[in-house]
């Protein structure tokens, strides 16, 4: 049962309807290609341990935890340009300056 890669395409290259109608039986069933059983000793169905699986989440969660990094350090470093603040205002804008209201020793603005 099964074939290679290679007898593959070129059965759908030479568009063998019987060779065609085989592989799509096989397909439907997914059993298209033959997995080397012997070297490996195994039944041919992918598995994954317990240790694949915490492997795997903890990669996925780590590159979420440093896209994310990235993804709000960009945020604070072009705040003014996602606030679509002229870049040339930089001596007018300050930001940071008025955030703690009542505080006394927040920057106070002259009228």
């Amino acid at each position: 049962m099964g074939g290679s890669l290679l007898q593959l395409v070129s059965v759908f290259l030479k568009s063998d309807p019987t060779a065609v109608k085989k592989y799509a039986r096989r397909a439907q069933l997914g059993e298209i290609f033959e997995l080397d059983r012997a070297t490996l000793k195994s039944d041919g169905v992918f598995r994954s341990s317990p240790r694949g699986w915490f492997t795997f989440g903890h990669a996925s969660f780590a590159l979420l935890f440093f896209f994310g990094h990235i993804w709000h350090g960009a945020r604070t470093l072009f705040r003014d340009v996602f606030a679509g603040i002229d870049p040339d205002l930089d001596a007018q804008v300050e930001f940071g300056a008025f955030q703690k209201l009542g505080d006394p020793t927040t920057k106070r603005q002259v009228v």
